[in-house]
């Protein structure tokens, strides 16, 4: 709710969160609705929403200026009046006491809500949220752009309204109290008793395929007629599977998510990396912090973006060079076009790398061991990664072809170290190329533990 929102200064992260929160409770949202600082944009919305949802929540718009509306259009939908709320009152300025300020007469403002409701308090902030609870018949008629809303005995049902500040901070801490996400589940009870459908879902990552790829290996998994749902995105060149599933109870959920599961991990299962809010970097520094391993960072064509995505207790240094620098890279890591064919070998073993060839037990250069001695500084250092030069600036990665190596090399015995290489093609989106390479060497470390 509001123009900051609405003209893109401000990421709305509220309805995500509220959204994977109702889902939880067995809420299904249908409808994400943003809404400017106009009276009349905002009174429509409000008034279509009561008469098309159950459970209708809005952030934002609780402020003390004269753009926040949110309470005013609230009342005119409802058909009742603002009235004053003591309590609420003295806790701003209480609020504004306590930190020494004097509070200004607009904030009085705040302590209105609509007539019949319920104040849910804001215990860091001046601005409280109401919930409201009452059949739709009660509803007055309200006009529209296109027509008026049906009213009275024309609607049936009940809906339970929720306001909030639009600060996270604020939304998050009110949603835990009695009369934020407690009250949906209260309402719920009420009108649906035991026939509430609980909804669950989880997210399968992967990496190494393309999204048309995973889709030809799930055959009639991602349609959209299989039930549970199956739903299939890309993003940096992850692929991720969200399965929806829905039923009576959690047990009915989770057999459904565990069997769905099964035949991901059975098709595509070499790719997966994590699930649900796991990112790659998180995956890894997962696998490297219980072991103690550090890892070393040598970037070209990515200019220190790897290095600034792994965490900090799991990088043990990280050095940038020349990102056309051909000559510094292969100085360091030898001339891949000249590897003897006896070296060449793993590459069926390590197909998910997508690479057009695999070194195992190529010699380490001289250079190298020097450079992993003078930046380890005194830390013992498992593994090195490096991202080669890139063969064109990025602007032309869409127009241009070549290739980009990515180094990997195990100095867990320092006296045998192993590297391994891998080379592949370069192009595609230019926003997109960095990520990709840094997902493709955090995937080699990954597959080398």
């Amino acid at each position: 709710m509001g123009d900051e929102i609405v003209s893109g200064y401000i990421l709305d992260t509220n309805s995500s969160f509220l959204s994977r929160s109702l889902a939880e409770i067995g809420v299904r949202t249908l409808y994400h609705t943003t809404v400017c600082d106009d009276m009349k944009a905002m009174t429509e919305a409000f008034a279509v929403a009561l008469r098309r949802a159950d459970v209708v929540v809005c952030t934002g718009g609780l402020g003390p200026t004269q753009d926040d509306l949110t309470r005013q259009a609230a009342a005119k939908v409802l058909g009742v009046e603002l009235v004053f709320d003591q309590p609420s009152f003295e806790h701003t300025t209480e609020l504004f006491k306590r930190r020494g300020r004097e509070m200004p007469e607009s904030n009085r403002s705040q302590a209105y809500v609509p007539k019949n409701s319920r104040v849910i308090y804001n215990p860091n902030g001046t601005a409280p949220g109401f919930v409201v609870e009452q059949k739709r018949r009660a509803l007055p008629d309200f006009p529209i752009t296109t027509g008026k809303l049906k009213s009275g005995d024309d609607l049936d049902g009940e809906f339970v309204f929720l306001t909030f500040p639009g600060v996270p901070a604020e939304l998050y801490e009110m949603w835990k109290g009695d009369e934020g996400r407690a009250a949906v589940e209260r309402y719920l009870d009420h009108t649906l008793g035991n026939n509430r459908t609980v909804y669950r879902t989880k997210l399968i990552h992967t990496f190494g395929l393309g999204e048309s790829v995973v889709e030809a290996k799930l055959p009639g998994l991602v349609d959209r007629d299989h039930f549970p749902t199956v739903g299939i995105t890309a993003k940096e060149s992850v692929i991720t599977l969200r399965i929806f599933a829905e039923g009576q109870t959690e047990e009915v959920c989770d057999k459904q998510i565990d069997d769905i599961s099964g035949e991901i991990f059975a098709s595509v299962g070499d790719y997966v990396f994590g699930e649900d809010d796991e990112t790659l970097a998180q995956a890894l520094g997962n696998n490297l912090r219980p072991q103690c391993r550090k890892v070393g960072v040598l970037e070209w064509g990515t200019r220190g973006k790897l290095a600034g995505l792994l965490d900090a207790d799991v990088l043990a240094f990280g050095r940038v060079f020349g990102g056309s620098d051909v000559d510094e890279f292969t100085r360091l890591f030898g001339d891949s076009s000249t590897t003897p064919e006896s070296l060449r070998k793993g590459r069926n073993a390590r197909e998910t790398f997508s690479s057009s060839f695999y070194i195992d037990g190529a010699p380490v250069s001289k250079e190298l061991l020097r450079l992993y001695d003078a930046e380890r500084r005194g830390q013992t250092v498992d593994y090195l990664v490096a991202i080669g030069p890139y063969p064109c600036a990025l602007e032309d990665a869409n127009t241009s072809s070549g290739f980009v190596d990515v180094a990997f090399v195990d100095f867990r015995d320092p006296k045998e170290p192993v590297m391994r290489r891998d080379t592949f093609s370069f192009g595609g989106q230019p926003a997109m190329i960095d990520a990709l390479f840094c997902n493709r060497a955090m995937e080699i470390l990954l597959k080398n533990q």
